[in-house]
């Protein structure tokens, strides 16, 4: 099944249109749960009863109806379905009025029977327009909102409903003459509310029919075809059947409580307010987790959350088991129950809603209700059962009804335990993602540039063991991660790779790789490769690997360059020589992550990518410091390589630094790393940074102890001959630090490459947040129009920035662009 492309940004008139349609539907869930908390009293009080009727006459019109339904939602426009919808709904309420007025409890529920009928055709229509008003991004919000105030309504008519009924009948001294004269007022004025409904239904935008099938008898028998449908498609169908489990749990719950209400009351006067206050209880525990699921899932759908609404679920039913019905105990299981069941339901409802075909749309949804209802039939005929059976064993009523909810406890874990099962990356990701922002404070910037559908091929910068976390929170879209088969020695890696349905890259065979990278963009993945194959262990970034371009060009798929700025100095990083085994600094650690301008296929060489993700790396870090003095941005990105260290001391030559002009930049480094800078008179055997004069110092000296110079002099590209000392160029321009050499980390495993931190010949790695662009070099910490470069300055793919003329020299042979 293929998924509709996304509309643009909705307009007012399409959020007006929405929100009149959820009024709408809000009134007409409220005038069915009048009408039949209504008669279920009406009906006890003249000795029919009625409660099992009721539950099986709301659905049993889905049954019958579905494939009609469906067709009228996809054949004409949704707009003039809810419209019809509202017409015959005054109409049938009417006639509800009528055979009360008559005293004919049959024709009454005929009437009934007509209600559910109409809310039968009204359900595809509704639901279905949530995405063609406002879209994918927003239809986890939509599905959310359109629950919560259906609970809602059903909440106030049952309030209603009860309340009215037995106040009027207590009040009319009780008997059948009060019960017919009590159901009357509450219909009569339900009949007058569901008019301004017409008004609401014109107030929808009129959106073109999306389906073209012509009406033919076929079509009025051809439930099992659309279901047939509907199951063609594996995850639609679990999807589908954790919807169906929903409304039979809710249909058993709504019916137990009603029993239990009457066990209580004797079904006479109270019954109507005991089962009303129940179905409070559990109305606003749905309605609440309706618009709790609605804000979790406003950003997009996960899935994640069914399991663990699950589990909750059937530890709510477990609790409800062991209470006695009554008391505010039972009323907070009840509502907790509800709400955590909401929670399950709305993602798997917003995921179908996103995945039916535009123009199937009706026809699907009309199915889901199909099996929704077999599923509600069913709790009511496994009720009647387990009543029969605890009965037939000599049970008290209120061992039946504890039995009944262990049973539906046992459900309950039971189908949670099915979806965690075919969900486990989801859960994970869930729980890994919501640790993520609970640890780092991340910001996002260009997000947009991820397309809402459609392959994408990511390419991030990688400094951490927790970099995919990131990027899964950050990401607008799940994300497929490709890793390297050496990894796998890991049992923790094997089980990441499991649940993530990770795509590994084995050294000796890179061509299965491309072709299963190739085969997860074509079908509209993000697929995420790291193209530095390694964790940096200089902060800065590493020398690309090849693999991505004929990727990218064999699946027509854009490439978009990721920078993930501040994540040198976690406990995941190589900060401090070493992954974990360290503290943080502090938390929340804050992180930006910055999606780069996409690049075309055809585009997409290792010299490209390396150029966007260095401009990915300046929107990261002036997302970070918007606002912010150029000197504390410089010593930001002076703190995310591995030259001076934080919380370390280092030495300068008395007025050196200022001569330079990079003084403010290493106090400022100072002030946010708890680095110490200490001045002397002359150089010693320690971490320096200097200029000329530092040179000039240390050819005057005469030792073998290791000591460190960073070097900013206008002579730093040529050799310093000096014993015992590591000579280390680097460049500043305009008081600002642009590149810097470092000592070369240590080897982490043997499967990674060796990483260099200096190269003769260059002034060092390109500090993170820069980026080059026709002989100049830009960044946040710089001027609009950027800083010019020595003449001859060009970068390397290790991002080392060289002096070209030193390749005459035959110093360097690295290549450079």
């Amino acid at each position: 099944m293929t998924v509709e492309e996304p509309e643009s940004r909705p307009s007012r008139r399409q959020w007006v249109g929405f929100w009149n349609m959820i009024v709408q539907q809000a009134q007409n869930a409220f005038n069915d749960k009048m009408a039949q908390f209504t008669l279920i009293p009406l009906g006890a009080a003249v000795g029919f009863a009625v409660e099992s009727w009721a539950g099986l006459m709301i659905a049993l019109p889905f049954v019958l109806f579905a494939p009609l339904a469906g067709w009228l939602s996809d054949r004409f426009s949704k707009r003039s379905v809810m419209l019809g919808a509202a017409i015959a709904q005054v109409l049938i309420l009417g006639w509800i009025c009528g055979a009360v007025w008559m005293r004919n409890l049959p024709w009454a529920l005929a009437g009934f029977f007509a209600l559910a009928m109409q809310a039968a055709f009204y359900s595809p229509a509704k639901i279905g327009s949530n995405k063609e008003l406002l879209g994918s991004k927003h239809l986890g919000f939509a599905s959310g909102i359109q629950q919560m105030t259906s609970m809602l309504g059903l909440l106030a008519g049952q309030i209603l409903a009860g309340w009215m009924f037995d106040h009027r009948f207590s009040k009319n001294g009780g008997g059948p003459d009060a019960a017919w004269s009590a159901a009357f007022q509450p219909l009569w004025i339900l009949t007058l509310l569901a008019v301004p409904a017409l008004a609401m239904a014109l107030m929808v935008p009129h959106v073109p029919a999306k389906g073209s099938v012509k009406f033919t008898g076929k079509l009025l028998v051809s439930h099992f075809t659309h279901l047939s449908d509907l199951w063609a498609d594996r995850p639609m169908r679990r999807a589908s059947m954790g919807v169906g489990f929903f409304w039979g749990f809710a249909s058993f719950i709504n019916l137990w409580s009603v029993k239990v209400a009457k066990e209580m009351t004797g079904g006479g006067e109270g019954f109507g307010s005991l089962s009303s206050e129940f179905m409070v209880a559990a109305s606003l525990g749905m309605a609440a987790g309706f618009g709790f699921a609605s804000m979790l899932l406003r950003k997009r759908i996960d899935l994640g959350w069914v399991p663990l609404a699950g589990l909750a679920m059937m530890a709510a039913a477990l609790l409800l088991a062991f209470l006695t019905p009554g008391g505010w105990a039972f009323l907070i299981a009840m509502g907790l129950l509800a709400f955590f069941s909401a929670v399950f339901l709305a993602p798997l409802n917003a995921w179908l809603q996103d995945h039916y075909p535009a123009d199937k749309r009706g026809e699907m949804q009309a199915a889901v209700n199909l099996q929704n209802c077999f599923a509600g039939m069913l709790a009511v005929g496994m009720i009647a059962l387990l009543e029969f059976s605890t009965k037939w064993l000599g049970m008290t009523a209120a061992q039946g009804f504890a039995l009944q909810m262990g049973l539906v406890s046992l459900l309950c874990g039971g189908i949670s335990m099915q979806f965690l099962r075919k969900l486990p990356g989801d859960v994970i990701r869930l729980i890994g993602v919501a640790f993520i922002r609970r640890v780092y404070r991340i910001r996002v910037a260009g997000a947009e540039h991820i397309a809402k559908t459609g392959g994408v091929l990511l390419l991030p910068n990688h400094v951490t063991f927790a970099d995919a976390f990131f990027i899964s929170a950050a990401c607008p879209r799940p994300v497929r991660f490709v890793m390297d088969a050496a990894f796998m020695a890991s049992p923790w890696i094997r089980a990441f790779v499991g649940v993530f349905d990770t795509v590994t890259i084995r050294q000796d065979a890179p061509r299965d790789a491309i072709r299963a990278m190739i085969a997860g963009l074509k079908s509209g993945d993000v697929v995420c490769l790291f193209p530095e194959g390694q964790l940096t262990r200089t902060g800065t970034l590493c020398e690309l690997r090849r693999g991505f371009e004929l990727t990218a060009k064999k699946a027509g798929t854009p490439l978009v360059p990721l920078w993930c700025d501040g994540s040198w100095g976690s406990i995941f990083s190589f900060e401090r020589g070493r992954f974990f085994e360290k503290l943080p600094y502090h938390l929340p650690y804050p992180l930006s992550l910055a999606f780069g301008n996409p690049i075309q296929p055809a585009q997409g060489s290792l010299e490209a990518v390396r150029d966007g993700l260095l401009a990915a790396s300046a929107v990261a870090v002036s997302t970070r410091f918007p606002g912010v003095v150029r000197e504390r941005i410089n010593a930001h990105q002076l703190g995310q390589v591995n030259g001076l260290q934080r919380k370390a001391k280092f030495y300068a030559l008395h007025g050196e630094l200022k001569a330079l002009g990079i003084k403010s930049t290493l106090d400022a480094f100072c002030a946010t790393y708890g680095a110490e800078m200490e001045t002397r008179a002359k150089p010693a055997a320690r971490i320096w940074v200097g200029g000329d004069a530092m040179r000039e110092g240390i050819q005057a000296l005469d030792h073998g102890e290791y000591s460190v110079f960073y070097d900013f002099s206008t002579r730093c590209l040529e050799p310093l001959e000096c014993q015992g000392w590591l000579h280390l160029p680097c460049l500043a321009l305009d008081g600002l630090i642009i590149a810097i050499s470092m000592p070369d980390p240590p080897k982490n495993k043997s499967i990674d490459a060796q990483q260099r931190g200096s190269l003769a010949g260059t002034w060092g790695k390109l500090l993170p947040g820069w980026y080059l662009k026709a002989g100049r070099v830009y960044g946040p910490a710089g001027p609009t129009e950027g800083l010019e470069l020595p003449a001859g300055a060009a970068l390397d793919l290790e991002c080392f920035l060289h002096d070209r003329s030193t390749l005459a020299k035959g110093v360097s042979t690295n290549q450079f662009t």
